[in-house]
């Protein structure tokens, strides 16, 4: 628990983004099937993780970190005990698990994901 898993980066023109990454760091970037503007990103084969391209039009951050946790809902309420707040809701997406979004106190949005 508590490792990051994922990372987003956030882009104005999301395809050109994801060209960059492809040509410089060599990434295999597809289009995700939902939502529109998110294409994923294969940074390689090992150790490492994996992340995303995604559309400035849902969100503004330019990089968003995604931490696995073993249980979704209590770690919401723990970053609202510790002076967070949610950010959305819950959503479930088949095949990956539960997700969702939350701020710390210094409002940097971070995913949360149980698998």
């Amino acid at each position: 628990m508590g490792r990051i898993v994922h990372v987003e980066i956030v882009a104005a023109d999301h395809e050109r983004a994801g060209a960059f990454y492809a040509e410089v760091f060599g990434w295999r970037v597809t289009a995700a099937p939902v939502p529109d503007g998110y294409l994923l990103a294969a940074t390689g084969p090992g150790e490492g993780i994996d992340g995303a391209i995604i559309s400035d039009r849902y969100q503004q951050q330019p990089t968003i970190a995604w931490i696995e946790v073993d249980d979704i809902d209590a770690t919401r309420n723990a970053v609202q005990a510790a002076g967070g707040s949610a950010a959305g809701d819950v959503q479930e997406l088949p095949g990956v698990g539960r997700l969702c979004y939350v701020r710390d106190t210094e409002g940097v949005l971070i995913g949360l994901r149980q698998g």
